[in-house]
């Protein structure tokens, strides 16, 4: 008698490949481009200011003013501009949190917009370095929120390659910066203005994309559905004990909140990993 041959496993067909861009919709790569575009022109911004910075500061700080001394106040102004930065972060991230992705978004790329155009109208160092301070603050609120966005709106098999594409397509911005210092040199003098002037007013130029995408541009369904939920447990709060129930649970922390961030371990463990 023969003995059976053993049945040999049957190999299951391989799943199919799904591409990271596959099902996604022309909302979707609108978010994304917009996103992209506001971290595009953010980082334009900041390298207008890196060419645009000695000549500027050689100017306001007078005719006596040696090479030493425009270099330390431009130590001391790009450190206010980082400030504004991590403060811009930290208030627009709450922002985020409290008015919705997509507003804080437009707003902090107006901020920016804004504070770099009026830049080019300093007469002094300190209204120079207080313009670079707000222009940080919306630089700041610009990634905290374009980031969140664009992770809130993608698929999951879409999301780390959207993200990374939005902060590869940022080098086009320190490519533009290059470009228009070549046109409008900062150092000359064109028509009678100075050439760092005209580049912090082609930094107003973002602030139209805003009017262009300000009607389209919706809130995340993630978020609507946060800040729903923490509408009805702020209404449960505020209800008398008697009809909340002794068994009830103890409500949030407010979206946007500090506490809510350091409260919870995860979100701690990570804030903090992220800080340092």
């Amino acid at each position: 008698m023969t003995p059976a041959q053993p049945a040999r496993p049957t190999q299951q067909p391989a799943a199919p490949r799904i591409r990271w861009y596959h099902g996604l919709t022309g909302y979707h790569w609108f978010v994304l481009i917009v996103a992209s575009l506001g971290w595009l022109f953010d980082t334009m911004d900041q390298q207008l200011f890196n060419l645009a910075r000695t000549p500027a500061l050689t100017e306001l700080l007078g005719a006596g003013a040696d090479p030493l001394t425009v270099s330390r106040y431009a130590g001391y102004t790009t450190s206010i501009l980082v400030i504004g930065w991590a403060t811009g972060g930290l208030i627009f991230g709450m922002l985020g949190d409290r008015w919705g992705r997509a507003k804080t978004m437009l707003l902090a790329i107006i901020v920016y917009s804004a504070f770099t155009g009026l830049s080019a109208f300093s007469a002094t160092w300190w209204d120079f370095a207080i313009y670079r301070f707000l222009t940080g603050l919306g630089v700041g609120g610009e990634f905290a929120a374009g980031v969140s966005l664009v992770a809130e709106v993608m698929p999951n098999h879409s999301r780390p390659f959207a993200l990374g594409l939005l902060q590869a397509l940022s080098a086009f911005g320190n490519m533009m910066a290059a470009g228009l210092s070549f046109v409008l040199r900062p150092q000359a003098q064109i028509a009678g203005v100075a050439g760092w002037r005209l580049l912090f007013i082609v930094g107003i130029l973002p602030a139209l994309l805003v009017v262009l995408v300000m009607r389209r541009l919706r809130e995340p369904d993630s978020w609507l559905k946060a800040r729903d939920a923490a509408r009805d447990a702020a209404r449960d709060a505020a209800a008398p004990a008697a009809a909340r129930g002794p068994s009830a649970p103890a409500a949030r922390q407010a979206m946007g909140s500090i506490g809510e961030l350091f409260g919870d371990p995860r979100w701690r463990r990570n804030a903090i990993v992220g800080i340092v």
